[in-house]
């Protein structure tokens, strides 16, 4: 038991980055990245509703869950999105969007283009719930 405790500690000691504040640099002169970091949460309002975003990735987020009133891990992904030469973040965590991603993430690069729309709610297999449907694009981009 503890030898486990040492082991513990020991990993929980190389998760902790050490920063020595004295030698941090100057960001008078940094350039913000064009992507804000949150973004907008995506909830399609009906089916057909279709946008072109660039992937960025996966990334796990935490939420409130509604039914216990705690925080909860979910897994969204993030697209950038360029309207009108303005790029923003979209986000979305559909377990069906996500999973489509996850299922392909060997072969799709941050950057890959893709149309997605909303098809609308389909019953579920499994159970008497029903899911977000989605489709999902590539984009050929030409030159």
């Amino acid at each position: 038991m503890a030898e486990e405790t040492k082991d513990v500690a020991a990993q929980q000691e190389k998760a902790v980055a050490v920063v020595d504040y004295t030698k941090l640099p100057d960001l008078s002169k940094a350039e913000p990245e064009p992507l804000e970091m949150s973004g907008e949460y995506w909830t399609p309002e009906k089916e057909g509703e279709t946008r072109r975003l660039f992937f960025v990735g996966l990334a796990e987020e935490s939420v409130l869950d509604m039914e216990t009133g705690e925080n909860r891990p979910l897994l969204v992904v993030r697209f950038a999105e360029n309207t009108g030469g303005t790029l923003h973040v979209v986000r979305n965590g559909s377990r069906r969007l996500v999973g489509i991603f996850e299922q392909f993430q060997n072969t799709i690069q941050p950057g890959d283009a893709f149309e997605v729309t909303y098809l609308g709610k389909r019953k579920n297999q499994n159970n008497q719930f029903k899911s977000d449907n989605w489709s999902v694009k590539r984009l050929i981009l030409k030159k």
